[in-house]
């Protein structure tokens, strides 16, 4: 391929990323965005030199969902800590019923930072991952960028009923995951969710002050 072919894909790339993310938002809000066309036409590039084109802004992703079903199975869990940051957890039933959160109906988040905070302290013994905002989800779901480590790593916790520690299980990556370990999705309850974890290796941790994940 022709570097000058090269160059004028590069030219409607950000064009292209602006439609990912409007598509992204219809899909979190279920509601139809309306698009000017126009925007796609403004402006006109002065000369063949200039190799300059007018792009839309995509509109911002919305910051106030906590949970999103989609039409795919389960539901994505969203948190908000004040220190900055966006918790994503692709909760199975058991993370659903241990945050005690609606399995039916989509939520928002809370008003309060306080309450927020204390749920994304919940939500992070899910196993849930931190990244800097949702637009880097969505750049690495589409391949404008690599995930790093800690967007990678894949946590599971296990949380006795006595309240005495926690079972872990770490993972670099779900490319690690072990054959068979979607079982853990079509656990009950959390007892049958430690006993899957078990047969995998997971850890025992006596003081949760020492899964440094958690904190």
């Amino acid at each position: 391929m022709s570097s000058y072919v090269i160059s004028k894909i590069g030219l409607f790339l950000p064009v292209l990323v602006a439609i990912v993310l409007i598509s992204f938002n219809f899909q979190s809000t279920d509601r139809l965005l309306p698009i000017n066309v126009d925007i796609f036409y403004q402006g006109k590039v002065r000369d063949e030199d200039s190799q300059r084109v007018s792009c839309p802004t995509a509109p911002p992703l919305p910051m106030t969902e906590r949970t999103n079903f989609g039409t795919d199975q389960g539901c994505i869990v969203y948190g908000y800590p004040s220190t900055g940051g966006f918790l994503v957890k692709h909760a199975t039933l058991v993370d659903m019923l241990f945050l005690s959160h609606p399995r039916f109906h989509e939520s928002q988040r809370s008003p309060s930072a306080d309450e927020e905070d204390r749920f994304c302290n919940l939500l992070r013994r899910t196993g849930a991952n931190l990244w800097p905002s949702k637009e880097d989800v969505l750049e690495v779901e589409v391949g404008l960028r690599e995930a790093t480590e800690e967007e990678e790593k894949v946590l599971v916790f296990g949380w006795p009923t006595d309240g005495v520690g926690a079972w872990v299980l770490r993972y670099k990556s779900a490319r690690e995951l072990p054959k068979g370990f979607g079982r853990l999705s079509l656990a009950m309850n959390m007892e049958e969710k430690i006993q899957v974890m078990r047969e995998y290796g997971a850890t025992f941790v006596e003081d949760v002050t020492q899964v440094e994940e958690l904190f």
